[in-house]
């Protein structure tokens, strides 16, 4: 059996020299840990360790451990630390999506502490999910998606999607559901601008409606990224990295799509644009070999989509009272963009 304290270190000080030194292959000396993504990371602890040696070590890298909170418990029922670990494992660097280099994907043989080593991208620009994206990230963001759904229908790579499963699981179709009125609560009491009615009657009732959308996103089988956010993108001439895979899952590709779009950009630069964008991502599935997802099937899971996925900035809110201010910020501002996209592209009338 693995040591979990040994092989899978448990807390930030047990990444030592001589650990890490074992992990690059190189011979690390000193290593110094600061704390980053405070603010923003609700799951996960992320450290960026500074480090010194030999010239082949580099001068420093970003470590991954679970959270100590609440969140780890959402985190183990949903399976997500040993989702992101699969896709460490068995999809970075056969898909065509840009990730960050791992240097270890370990989790340990007796419990759900894993240890997650990447590449450091300090010198890449990390998107800010609370300003949103500009189009031009949307539309780079939207083929680096089309590209690993394409790969993920591909037979051959179909032992790469068995620790993946589907978007309709037992968590997102009833505990997510459970909670997302007490969620719901919380925006309205601080929404910043009026919900429209029907979108909030919808709310009202969401989980009545949840079990007719997941269905929907399960009609095709493709490997979705699950949280394609801004914070989880870094660009670097007009090249995209892509991060935080624990919500990797099998779904329609759509419904990544959805996200990025009804949640990733503003309001005022989406409005208008989401049948382009749908369209574009067709255009680049079908550059990649898939051309049997038609624009009707597309759109409504797009709609779909748009309509559930509210679901994810709407039940971290009920974590209100024990949330940073800026994921406060954050998750009020998703909300509040996704309610603006339900309304504007009739997401609701796909339930009739």
């Amino acid at each position: 059996m693995t040591s979990a304290t040994a092989e899978v270190p448990s807390t930030v000080e047990e990444l030592d020299a001589k650990w890490l030194t074992r992990v690059l292959g190189a011979t690390v000396t000193g290593v110094r840990a600061e704390q980053i993504a405070v603010g923003s990371g609700f799951s996960s602890l992320l450290y960026r360790l500074h480090l010194t040696g030999d010239v082949s070590v580099p001068g420093s890298v970003i470590a991954k451990l679970p959270a100590q909170s609440e969140a780890r418990i959402a985190m183990d029922m949903m399976g997500g630390y040993a989702r992101e670990l699969a896709f460490y494992q068995r999809v970075a660097g056969r898909a065509p999506l840009g990730t960050a280099r791992v240097y270890a994907a370990r989790m340990a043989a007796d419990s759900t502490d894993f240890v997650l080593v990447l590449e450091d991208l300090w010198d890449w620009d990390n998107a800010d999910h609370l300003a949103g994206l500009s189009l031009e990230q949307v539309r780079l963001c939207i083929g680096q998606l089309a590209g690993l759904h394409a790969w993920s229908t591909d037979p051959a790579n179909a032992d790469a999607l068995s620790g993946f499963p589907s978007l309709d699981t037992e968590v997102t179709r009833g505990v997510l559901p459970a909670v997302f009125a007490q969620g719901w609560q919380v925006y309205r009491e601080h929404a910043a601008v009026p919900v429209p009615p029907a979108v909030g009657r919808y709310a009202e009732h969401f989980a009545d409606h949840a079990a007719t959308a997941l269905r929907a996103l399960t009609e095709r089988s493709m490997l979705v990224h699950g949280d394609i956010r801004a914070d989880n993108l870094f660009f670097s001439r007009g090249q995209l990295k892509v991060v935080d895979f624990q919500l990797a899952a099998r779904g329609v590709g759509a419904s990544d799509v959805a996200y990025l779009v009804s949640q990733g950009l503003p309001t005022s630069l989406r409005a208008g644009r989401d049948e382009e964008l749908v369209r574009g991502y067709l255009e680049s599935l079908d550059g990649c070999g898939v051309d049997d997802y038609a624009f009707d099937e597309a759109w409504r899971h797009y709609r779909f989509a748009v309509a559930y996925l509210i679901c994810l900035p709407v039940t971290a809110l009920m974590s209100w009272e024990s949330l940073p201010e800026r994921s406060r910020l954050l998750c009020l501002k998703l909300t509040e963009r996704a309610v603006a996209a339900i309304d504007e592209v009739d997401a609701l009338a796909v339930f009739e």
